[in-house]
Order: structure tokens, then sequence, then C-alpha cells
């Protein structure tokens, strides 16, 4: 607490000023007065209002109190205004809808030291507020940037379901699109999660049951198409003795599992799948974390021109029926589902229809699409579509076959 507080006033009258300071001293209030007189003083003081823990408002000749007090709040928003007048009910009631801290009429004098305490009192609990709330977005700027920098991918969810917090390697490391975590709910990812899983089930019933649990359990292990395999483990997330979440981590720990090297960072275009190609109207396709990944194929089979394939999953979404975007979306949140038939269009707006086949690894998707002539014949031609989506952002690149 401070030794002594430093109090403006603007007053016209000395005799009142002495006065203030005797009921406050007489009050042990700790206050120093800085007296001003008149609009350009107070103007004047008003760009030191941070040296100020209290303005007091008195008669002024040449500014009144209302535009005395829209000035301070103005320039000084945080500092606490008491009016000491006898402008009537009627004008302590505007000044009150404007900001005033309270109204304290010269006849009764004996009001002015409480109300000085409360002025105060407020200040000091609106700066413990302020640096309260700067500590925390300090602490939780801090714990992002550990989230970040950890090599496991973290996930935090409360009792309700709601996701809190994630870091990006989980997404990468597990393979998880924006759109599916973009709802923050924790069942959602739970599904989209279990067929990686050799049982499940058990998973599911584990990680939904750690909000009953105080120690780390082991999940599993998520054995990814390409070789990859994540450890999860969980547990519950408590506040002195109260549960309030549950939190999951995952970590690759392919080398110890299979005591292998480390696994390249781009999946090589598998040779039977390109072979495919070649002979047929089959169109091999991956779908990672850096890029998007189509056989030149595509471009016979859909009518394009050349560098006219999609730049990213927003542009393949623009090529997909608007009826059938749900069936796309629901094959690559639960890929095991077996294969689906798409309509697309072509280049001259026609649209043709497509077979597709994808699976799931812990870098992205791969498959194949092909054409099925006759499939979607008939459709008349359309303009380009617009599918404003959650997007991947991958980027990129055509494969010469």
């Amino acid at each position: 607490m401070k030794t002594e507080y430093r109090i403006l006033y603007l007053e016209d009258r000395e005799q009142d000023v002495e006065r203030v300071a005797d009921l406050l001293k007489a009050e042990y209030l700790p206050c120093g007065l800085a007296w001003v007189e008149g609009r350009e003083a107070f103007l004047s003081a008003l760009k030191e209002c941070w040296s100020y823990d209290l303005l007091l408002l008195g008669e002024s000749a040449d500014l009144p109190c209302l535009e005395a007090l829209t000035l301070a709040k103005r320039r000084c928003p945080n500092l606490p205004v008491i009016l000491l007048g006898d402008g009537g009910e009627e004008q302590a009631a505007e000044c009150l809808r404007q900001g005033a801290a309270e109204v304290v009429a010269r006849t009764a004098p004996a009001r002015l030291a409480p109300a000085v305490r409360r002025a105060l009192k407020e200040r000091r609990d609106q700066a413990a507020l302020r640096e309260s709330e700067a500590e925390n977005a300090r602490m939780a700027s801090l714990l992002r940037a550990l989230l970040e920098s950890t090599s496991e991918g973290i996930l935090v969810a409360d009792l309700a379901g709601r996701i809190t917090t994630y870091n990006r390697k989980f997404m990468a490391l597990c393979g998880i699109p924006e759109y599916v975590m973009a709802p923050m709910d924790l069942e959602r990812v739970l599904r989209f999660l279990q067929d990686q899983f050799a049982d499940p089930e058990t998973f599911l019933s584990e990680a939904r049951a750690l909000g009953d649990r105080g120690e780390r359990r082991l999940l599993g292990l998520l054995n990814g198409k390409d070789r990859r395999v994540i450890e999860a483990f969980g547990r519950s997330q408590r506040m002195g003795n109260e549960t309030v979440g549950r939190v999951f981590s995952f970590a690759d720990v392919t080398e110890r599992e299979r005591g292998q090297g480390p696994l390249p960072e781009t999946v090589a275009v598998p040779p039977e799948l390109m072979e495919a190609a070649r002979a047929g109207r089959v169109v091999p396709w991956y779908l990672t974390e850096d890029e998007l990944v189509i056989s030149e194929k595509g471009l016979a089979v859909l009518g394009l021109d050349p560098g006219g394939l999609p730049r990213d999953l927003a542009g393949l979404e623009a090529l997909i029926h608007p009826a059938d975007l749900d069936r796309f979306r629901r094959g690559l949140e639960h890929p095991r589902t077996g294969p689906f038939e798409l309509r697309m269009r072509r280049g001259d707006g026609s649209w043709i229809g497509t077979r597709w086949n994808l699976k799931r690894g812990a870098e992205g998707y791969r498959g194949v699409f092909v054409e099925r002539p006759g499939a979607g014949a008939g459709q008349d031609p359309v303009q380009p579509l617009d599918h404003r989506t959650p997007a991947f952002n991958y980027k990129v690149r055509v494969l010469q076959d």
C-alpha cells in the first residue's frame, strides 16, 4: 500500500482547498493535494494523470464540472473521479452516468473521506485485476510456446468433452485434418483416431474414463499405415482435489518398437500404383502434411489443361459435386468405410463418376480414384464452384509419370 496518495483537485476557492485538506487529515488519510485553478492549469495537469491516484472536481468558473469530467475520462480513463459541489440531484445523476465514482455535496463534508477511501480501494482492486490479467496472458503465451516446442503431441479437454487446447504436433503425428479439430469436440477427435488402434473400443473406453482416474495410463499404440507407431497416454487434469479435464499425449515410438532408423520425411509413391496409372485411367494421389500429390493421369480423367489440377484440399473439393461432399469428408474421417463414389466436374463443366479408395497414416492419406464411364453423365455443364470449407492448406506437387 502507498504511504501517500496524490489527489488532483480542481477548485477556484483556496479556502475550500484548505478545508478539504483538513478533512482528509482528520480522517488519517495519507493524501497530498495538487491544487489547480482554471481550464488551462487543469488540462496541463491531466498530461501527467499517471502520477495521480484520484481526481476531485470542485467549483471552476471557466470549466463546468460535466465538461471537466468528460475531459478527465477521455484522457485518464482509469483515474477515479469524485465530484464535490452543489449542482443538485439532476447534475449528480448525470455525473454518475458519465463515469464519476461518487458525488459529494458541499453541505455534507463528512461524506468526503469515506468516498475517497472507497474510490482509492476500487482503484487498487482494478490495478490488481489488470496486473492479474497481464500475468495470465503472459502465462498463457508461455504455455503455448512450451506446447509448440515439445516433441510430443498434446491434447487437453474439459469434462464436458470440449477441447481446451492442443498443439500442432498432435495434429501432425495423428494425421488430424483441420476440419476435424475445428469444432473442438473431443468425441469427434477420438472417433477419428479409433480406427488406428488395434482395439478401438478399449481405446475409447479408456479415454472416456480418464476423468475418474488420477494416474497416467497407456491408451495403446496407433499403428499408422505408413509404418509409424504412435504411443498414446492419458491422465486426468486436476486442480487441487478436483478433476477438471483430461490430458492426452502422443509420442512417435517407431524406432523403439521396431528397431528401425528414422522414417523418410516424404512418402514414396508405390511403384505398383504408378504402373496401374500408366495402364489405365487410375489416378494415384497423396495428401500429407506438406503436400497434395496427384498423378498427371488426373489431367486426362478430368479433362483439365496442364497445370489445372487442384492446388489444395479446397481446390479438390471444388471439383466434387456438392451433393457428394459429405460422402468425401466422411471418407476422410473414417477411411475404413470402404470404396465410395463421387461425381467430379470435368474441365468442360460436365460431370463424371469416379470411385475412390483411400487409406490414412500418421502423415496423411493415400489412395486412388478411377473413372467409372457412364456414371454422372447427362448432367448440365455448370460454372466453377466456390466451396469455402476448412482446408489443409497443403502445397501441391504433380507427379511426372
